[in-house]
């Protein structure tokens, strides 16, 4: 027997749960744009320099595109997973969330704004997994 936060709940269609998920499906893929295109900005920006030879590529330009291409892949890959997993999904993104926390350090005015989006899908994921297991058991004792 699987963990129940292992299960897909693809057979719930309960408007309630329906709409939670999609909501969180909207969201997820909402950050995931975001996170993309922050990873292009950065990529972009690290080329203009390059472009016109004021400086050759170090280890410096290379890392910089990387940490923002980690995050954007890490999100895409918890969207995919939880699609009909939302508490994988939940969980994937309160650590992200949470990861996210850290790389801000002592920079607290930037808290909200990093940590905001994956904590929002996050929750988002979670209500979704709640509504649908209740609906699960709800429907197992009838």
């Amino acid at each position: 027997m699987t963990s129940p936060i292992f299960s897909s709940l693809r057979g719930v269609t309960s408007t309630r749960y329906v709409a939670a998920i999609w909501t969180s499906r909207v969201l997820a893929l909402a950050v995931t744009a975001l996170y993309f295109t922050a990873w292009w900005d950065e990529s972009q920006a690290r080329q203009e320099p390059m472009l016109g030879g004021a400086s050759n590529p170090s280890l410096i330009y290379t890392w910089a595109v990387w940490t923002h291409l980690f995050p954007a892949v890490a999100i895409l890959l918890f969207t995919v997973v939880g699609w009909n997993r939302p508490g994988l999904a939940g969980i994937g993104f309160a650590i992200f969330a949470l990861l996210q926390a850290f790389t801000v350090g002592t920079e607290l005015a930037f808290l909200p704004i990093v940590v905001a989006p994956g904590l929002i899908v996050a929750i988002a994921y979670v209500t979704a997994y709640r509504w649908g297991m209740r609906d699960v058991y709800l429907e197992k004792n009838k």
